[in-house]
């Protein structure tokens, strides 16, 4: 697997649902990801690469889960994650759930995509639009969760032409065995997998300033 190049005029961090019903402790499915979450010591790694992309001049964009009183109540083909996440409330934009952590608070150099309601951005929210009108090619992939909408949004980079590096420290999931499965496909599907200490410095000198 060769290094991908990541330059400040066409590299975007791409971080998904770095939201608190995936990333604190009150989380209504905290139960579910939070020892892979404390574990992997996620909100400190994204933080590190969110810090590392602006030394470098590399866009952050954010790619948030919502959804409203609206769709809780009127949808009717639900998979199984669609079920936990309705049964729970989970990403309600009427509470906190769906708020941001607070040690990732969007910045000045942070895009917010508008939500996605499924798993991948490419088929619910503006992610590709939003890329491409940036001249974005290149992507660097964490958050949550990792067999979900993290892998999700990485098939869905690759099948429509984008190059991905995916920090395979960065995320966590429902359990080791699904965190596994993750890593596991990432490998297959990536151009690169990374850990955030072997992205931070390619991050940081991206501009090549």
């Amino acid at each position: 697997m060769s290094e991908l190049e990541l330059n400040a005029d066409d590299t975007a961090v791409l971080i998904i649902d770095p939201q608190i019903d995936f990333l604190k402790p009150e989380s209504v499915i905290w139960d579910k990801v939070g020892e892979t979450v404390e574990e992997n010591a996620v909100v400190d790694k994204l933080r590190r690469l969110r810090e590392a992309a602006r030394e470098g001049d590399v866009l952050v964009v954010y790619s948030p889960h919502e959804y409203e009183d609206a769709e809780y109540e009127s949808w009717e083909h639900l998979n199984t994650i669609d079920q936990i996440m309705f049964d729970t409330r989970m990403f309600d934009v009427a509470g906190e759930g769906a708020d941001f952590v607070p040690e990732l608070e969007p910045d000045d150099n942070t895009f917010v995509l508008s939500p996605h309601k499924q798993l991948s951005g490419f088929w619910s929210n503006d992610v590709q639009i939003q890329l491409r009108q940036r001249g974005i090619d290149t992507l660097v992939l964490a958050g949550m969760s990792a067999n979900l909408c993290v892998e999700s949004h990485l098939r869905d980079a690759v099948e429509n032409g984008f190059e991905v590096l995916t920090v395979t420290d960065a995320t966590a999931a429902a359990g080791e065995e699904a965190l596994e499965a993750a890593l596991t496909n990432y490998g297959f599907i990536a151009h690169e997998t990374a850990t955030t200490d072997e992205v931070v410095d390619r991050l940081s000198a991206a501009s090549g300033e």
